[in-house]
Formats: structure tokens, C-alpha cells, sequence
């Protein structure tokens, strides 16, 4: 992926930052389910570990690439810790100018269950997502040539899609998916009853509780998508 990204870069006569985080050299303690984030504020967790700087980091970036191998049919224990740490931004979205690529590697099976948790979440941080990647090993030993002349296209596909989704800003052009998790999320946040108050008064000051706004950013939807995410978003917040 960093060698198709510079390639494309380069080609582009633009600067490319990459950036490694292998979150198992970090300091990630497991939720303890609190819930201070999600009431009072992030700053009350009683965890003082790597969080900050990990977030920091990807609030500097324009595109974060998640990837993660499968552990026992879902992403590794670091990941979801990481997942689970960030669990409040799902309530006030921070990532909503930022676009994603996820990325799973197995010998078996569950590229599609460990690729989706990573995605329920990136979606409901705000992040729009370019592309997704499972990748299947014969043994856990492939031989770094064998695996890049099986999968070197399908990388390249996937930077590719990475690199102009960000120069061309596609988080301005939300997906359904995106779009019906607004709507949802717009129902309770706009509401006091329903909402905890640092949740309210985080989108009240941010307009989002506006009945007239379509996205956390102002945007230009197609019609049919449009009305498509608002009937299946009363659809489903029939069921909650």
C-alpha cells in the first residue's frame, strides 16, 4: 500500500506522509465501561495511557488505513481495545473529514466479519470509506514474493482508490450508509430526553440538530440517496 501511495504521489508531483502505527508498540488498557467518556467527556477517563496521541495522530491524517489480521474470526485484541476506547466518538463525530481504507488478512476464514468491525465503527465516527481489502494466505509462512505477485493488482487497486478518493475530498460525498447513520443518530442527539448533555449540546453547537441538515458537513447528495437514507433510517428507528 505505501509503495503503490508513493508511486501515485510521485506521479502526482505531490507530497506523501506515511505513517506506521503497530498498535501493540502503544499503551492501550481495555474499557472498563465507565461510561465517563460517554457522559461527562473523553478527558475523565480514568486511563492515562497512548489514546490521546493515537487519536491526535488521526485527526493530523487525511486517510487512515486500518488493518488487522484475523484473531479467532474477528479483528486482533488490540484493535477492538482501540475500537472500544473510541467508543464516544460514535456518539460525537470528530472523523466526518476523514476517509478510511480497511484491510484483513487471514489463513482461514472471517475476513468479512473482521473487516466489518472495523467498518461499523469508522462509519459511525463520521469517516467515509474508499475501499475495503480481505486477503487469504496459504500457510503463515508465504514468502513476501509469493504474496505480492497474487495480490500486487488488488493492492494497487485499493492505494489507488485510497490516494484520489482523498485529493478529490469523497468525504463530501457520503455514502448511504453514511447518510442513514446521520439520520439515526440526528434523532436521539436532537433530542434532550434521549440524549446525554454533553452528546446535545455537542451537536446543538455544531448545527447538526437542525432538521434541514442532511450531513455533519454541507454536501451535495443525489436526490434519490437523499430520500432513500431518510426512508430507511425511519424504517429502522422503528426498531429502536
Amino acid at each position: 500500500m505505501e509503495e503503490h501511495l508513493e508511486s501515485f504521489a510521485s506521479k502526482e508531483n505531490e507530497p506523501l506522509i506515511f505513517e506506521r502505527l503497530f498498535l501493540g508498540d502503544y499503551e492501550i488498557n481495555h474499557c472498563k465501561g465507565c461510561r465517563a467518556c460517554m457522559d461527562v467527556g473523553e478527558q475523565f477517563c480514568s486511563w492515562k495511557d497512548d489514546i490521546p496521541l493515537i487519536k491526535e495522530k488521526m485527526k493530523n491524517a487525511d486517510a487512515i488505513i486500518f488493518a488487522s489480521p484475523v484473531f479467532v474470526g474477528d479483528v486482533s485484541s488490540s484493535m477492538k481495545a482501540l475500537i472500544d476506547r473510541l467508543a464516544y466518538i460514535c456518539h460525537r463525530q470528530e472523523f466526518y473529514d476523514k476517509c478510511s481504507v480497511i484491510i484483513a488478512t487471514t489463513n482461514a476464514t472471517s475476513l468479512k466479519r473482521t473487516i466489518h468491525t472495523i467498518g461499523a465503527a469508522s462509519y459511525s465516527w463520521g469517516m467515509k470509506n474508499l475501499a475495503t481489502g480481505g486477503f487469504k494466505t496459504a500457510t503463515s509462512n508465504d514468502s513476501k514474493e509469493a504474496l505480492k505477485k497474487n495480490y500486487d493488482k488488488k493492492i494497487k487497486k485499493i492505494a489507488k482508490k485510497c490516494y484520489f478518493g482523498v485529493k478529490n475530498k469523497e468525504f463530501l460525498s457520503p455514502s448511504l450508509v453514511s447518510l442513514i447513520t446521520f439520520n439515526i443518530q440526528q434523532k436521539h442527539r436532537a433530542n434532550p430526553e434521549l440524549s446525554s448533555k454533553i452528546d446535545y449540546n455537542y451537536w446543538k453547537a455544531r448545527g447538526w440538530t437542525e432538521p434541514t441538515k442532511k450531513f455533519y458537513l454541507d454536501v451535495n447528495t443525489n436526490f434519490g440517496k437523499y430520500y432513500m437514507s431518510k426512508l430507511l433510517s425511519k424504517v429502522i428507528n422503528l426498531f429502536f
